[in-house]
């Protein structure tokens, strides 16, 4: 490959794929008028060779761009949105910039995104998956440092840094049930989703079911297509419809659970008297809603220094090193729409 310098080539990957190198440039650069079948086999071919783009072949300085790619799904979303500039602020701290890769909450998109980091000029990457699996993960290579915003089991191939989801979803779940709750409604979780936050948080809220002899219910146990405020709105006036009993309600993420509480409201119930409501993330809005809500407070400051600190670590040195898994660690936040607990 490449002439025995043993770096894969643009021409390497065109080689493979049958196509022009210009072909396989466009569609690196994800040049929008190339036919679906080739770019598909391209990309297969990018993906067998482990090819990355030469930025000094593109004209560019040598050594270092100074950036990093923060690959997330759903910038519409509170929490990304401050993780966002949570992670902006860090690596300005480190005199770094961000490019945002949206992966837009599906495997093909959120693979489709990796593939572009390729192509882009960043040193490295902040990925957060929510659809794709650990084993697929650790199967890529990207040829630039790597931390994975996600759980991981086992010897990861990247970086983690890890929200301690089903600990939090768990102590939110005891929370209400300790408030007198006893039919709580898990809201949000993922149609058929194995990994991943909806299915850490869903175990999570078992838990704290089975550690108070309380029997899991699966009308309570509500898929969501995603996790706004719509989502959540939707899901509780179909449970009020199909009149099924519940006082409690945990929301995967504190949009859901503004939603459900805007539902409650609608139909005359009362926020925690009626229904006690629980959320995830704590938005900085939460605070503001009427009642307030109570939430988990996962660490988002926390969670973008270490995944920038251990970009920057890696960056910076000159070996590699065993790979960091760093778990952070969360609060409840405890406002106006759970009950007191004594």
């Amino acid at each position: 490959m490449g002439k025995g310098s043993g770096r894969v080539t643009m021409q390497d990957v065109a080689d493979v794929a049958g196509v022009t190198a210009r072909t396989v440039s466009n569609v690196v650069n994800d040049y929008p008028f190339v036919r679906e079948e080739t770019r598909k086999r391209v990309w297969e071919a990018i993906d067998k060779l482990g090819y990355t783009m030469n930025l000094s072949a593109r004209g560019l300085k040598q050594g270092k761009a100074g950036l990093i790619a923060l690959a997330l799904p759903d910038l519409t979303m509170p929490y990304f949105a401050d993780l966002a500039n949570a992670v902006i602020t860090q690596a300005q701290a480190h005199g770094m910039s961000v490019i945002i890769e949206p992966t837009l909450s599906s495997p093909t998109t959120e693979r489709q995104a990796l593939r572009r980091v390729r192509g882009q000029l960043a040193d490295g990457v902040i990925y957060c998956p929510l659809e794709i699996n650990p084993e697929e993960l650790d199967r890529m290579d990207l040829g630039i440092p790597v931390v994975v915003l996600a759980q991981c089991e086992g010897r990861p191939k990247y970086d983690h840094v890890m929200i301690r989801n089903t600990d939090a979803a768990q102590a939110a779940t005891d929370l209400l049930i300790r408030g007198g709750s006893r039919r709580i409604v898990a809201l949000g979780l993922g149609a058929g989703q194995k990994v991943g936050p909806s299915a850490q948080r869903f175990l999570g809220y078992r838990q704290a079911l089975a550690a108070h002899g309380l029997q899991p219910d699966p009308d309570l146990e509500v898929v969501t297509r995603a996790w706004h405020r719509s989502d959540g709105f939707r899901a509780i006036n179909d449970l009020c419809e199909r009149r099924i009993r519940f006082d409690g309600v945990f929301g995967f993420t504190d949009q859901v659970a503004a939603g459900a509480m805007t539902a409650l409201q609608i139909r005359g119930l009362s926020v925690p008297g009626d229904v006690a409501v629980i959320g995830f993330d704590d938005n900085d809005e939460s605070q503001y809603l009427i009642p307030s809500l109570s939430t988990v407070d996962p660490g988002i400051e926390q969670i973008a220094e270490y995944a920038v600190e251990g970009l920057v670590r890696r960056l910076s040195s000159q070996t590699d090193f065993p790979r960091k898994v760093v778990e952070v660690d969360f609060r409840l936040v405890e406002r106006q729409s759970t009950r007191k607990v004594s």
